[in-house]
């Protein structure tokens, strides 16, 4: 049967983003929501037969119009500092609907496995290969280091450099630079950690060897030999043969 052609569906993802931000998935109630937004929980389940359909529809609504943008900026021709700190001022000057599903989602996706899983699930198909792209552009650039791997700069991406700076524009603690230096703060930790002027990483075997020098080779044993004293001694003890 063909759904009605009502804002119906729209609404209720708007109240679910509210409801969602200010109480978490699992502690709002579908009763809440359906007052939010003026319908039902039959018509919630006539769109969404369970809550966490409903939560991806949230993050998919505003996911949806993001993208694009984030696509755009990362092909572009630059190299790949500058496209980060374009992504993560596209990402900080987001309006209150795309702030809050941030929340949602690293919230959320933290307290439920099956959330996290289908979230994954969709940035594998979105963002994630994007950014894997930009990434492996700038490795034959030279502008990265080639000893790691192309996935660990991608999560490094992410979490130094994008969802980092995004908390921390929002945390009050002591010691951190004004709001507008904690961005390119966050790039320059995360290129002095994959830059390509760094030094090959080592694993700490090969540290250690390096820092106590080369092993030496064992000596030779030596075969200990009777000295002529005692060898004398021993023949004097010994009876003569007839």
């Amino acid at each position: 049967m063909a759904r009605p052609a009502t804002d119906i569906r729209h609404r209720i993802v708007v109240a679910a983003r509210d409801a969602f931000d200010h109480g978490g998935v699992d502690a709002v109630s579908l009763r809440t929501i359906a007052r939010k937004a003026k319908t039902t929980i039959g018509m919630i389940y006539y769109y969404f037969p369970t809550k966490d359909e409903l939560f991806l529809a949230v993050i998919e609504d505003v996911y949806e119009v993001v993208l694009p943008e984030i696509a755009a900026i990362l092909s572009a021709d630059l190299p790949l500092r500058p496209k980060l700190g374009r992504v993560m001022a596209r990402l900080a000057g987001g309006n209150d609907a795309e702030r809050a599903v941030m929340r949602i989602a690293v919230r959320d996706a933290l307290v439920s496995s099956a959330r996290r899983t289908r979230l994954f699930e969709r940035f594998q198909r979105g963002h994630i290969p994007l950014v894997l792209q930009a990434i492996v552009r700038a490795e034959q650039a030279g502008e990265l280091r080639a000893d790691v791997p192309a996935v660990m700069k991608v999560f490094s991406a992410g979490a130094v450099a994008v969802l980092g700076s995004l908390v921390l524009q929002y945390l009050p603690l002591p010691g951190l630079p004004p709001p507008a230096e904690r961005a390119e703060l966050a790039l320059d930790l995360l290129f002095d950690g994959i830059a390509a002027s760094r030094a090959p990483r080592t694993s700490p075997a090969t540290a250690a060897r390096a820092a106590t020098g080369p092993a030496r080779p064992a000596a030779p044993r030596r075969r200990s030999t009777p000295s002529p004293s005692a060898a004398s001694r021993g023949a004097r003890g010994r009876p003569r043969r007839a």
